[in-house]
């Protein structure tokens, strides 16, 4: 049982990175401007974050719960998905003004 702890950490590694990794393909897809990427790309994200969310809710019950170094990358990502809502938000304001 002592590894319990560790194996939901790299549980955890892996759900944050996927979230970067989605994050970094989203950002290309939206410099791009692929509408066809841009929609995969966001469906994927919204997966590796359901993931995060449960493997952290897991990772947060076991001793020792989530480390500092996990937390804080996890908040840099939420950050970042901040940040793309808002620049999409706004693009999207931007279309509708140009449409009307």
């Amino acid at each position: 049982m002592s590894n319990l702890p560790s194996n939901h950490g790299d549980g955890l590694e892996g759900a944050i990175s996927a979230i970067e990794d989605r994050l970094a393909a989203l950002g290309g897809a939206l410099r791009d401007h692929d509408a066809k990427a841009i929609e995969s790309q966001a469906h994927e994200l919204h997966r590796a974050l359901a993931s995060a969310v449960h493997r952290f809710a897991q990772a947060a019950r076991q001793p020792g719960g989530v480390s500092l170094q996990l937390r804080q990358r996890l908040m840099v990502a939420s950050g970042q998905v901040a940040a793309q809502r808002e620049s999409l938000a706004r693009a999207t304001a931007a279309l509708d003004r140009a449409i009307d």
